[in-house]
């Protein structure tokens, strides 16, 4: 692994020196998508359980820690897990889980990319991970859920209907057009569809991500 701006990264990622070039440091490291995060935090009512599904290098989830209480975050590549590791640094208030969330409990395969790290998609070759609905771990409490999963988005949402539609966090998902949900035979914005239908509303989209808040 490698070293950008206090941040570590798989050797091959050519991608993110740029990214965190042009966001501020904070804490005396890198900080990526940062505008998005801040622009969150007014519409978030409390600062209890944040979680970061896709959580890749630990970008979000350490950002997210000097917030909240309590942060809990989903990754499931191997070599993601030892640079969010080592980024984290044995931080108490953040809980990894090494596996990807899907609608229904099983195994996908993940497939890396080199250049870009952060834009590993399920896909039918690559890394075998185990998979688990967001239901199934009885998280409680949560104010803001970030999801970061290349197209995959819908089935990490089913699969978290439940705990969704209790807890009502504010909601950061990725719908980017390029492709990535079309892949899996989707709409661009099916994600955000569903969560409309269950009562969200969109407060804002930036660079193709959206915020939600329930009515």
């Amino acid at each position: 692994m490698k070293e950008i701006r206090g941040i570590w990264f798989p050797d091959s990622d050519t991608h993110f020196a740029a990214q965190l070039a042009h966001n501020p440091l904070i804490d005396g490291r890198g900080t990526y998508q940062f505008r998005k995060y801040q622009a969150a935090l007014p519409h978030v009512s409390s600062r209890g359980h944040a979680v970061d599904v896709g959580a890749h290098v630990g970008l979000w989830s350490r950002v997210m820690a000097l917030a909240f209480e309590k942060v809990t975050a989903f990754e499931p590549l191997a070599e993601h897990i030892a640079c969010f590791e080592r980024n984290i640094q044995d931080d108490r208030r953040v809980e990894l889980h090494r596996v990807a969330l899907a609608d229904k409990a099983g195994a996908l395969r993940l497939a890396a990319d080199g250049i870009n790290s952060g834009n590993a998609a399920v896909a039918d070759t690559g890394e075998a991970v185990g998979a688990r609905t967001l239901d199934s771990f009885r998280l409680k409490d949560i104010d803001l859920i970030k999801i970061d999963v290349e197209g995959f988005e819908v089935p990490v949402i089913s699969g978290g209907e439940k705990t969704l539609k209790r807890d009502r966090p504010a909601v950061i998902v990725e719908q980017k057009p390029n492709g990535s949900a079309e892949r899996y035979g989707r709409g661009t914005t099916d994600a955000v569809d569903l969560l409309r239908s269950w009562g969200a509303e969109v407060v804002w989209e930036i660079g193709g991500d959206f915020l939600l808040v329930w009515k």
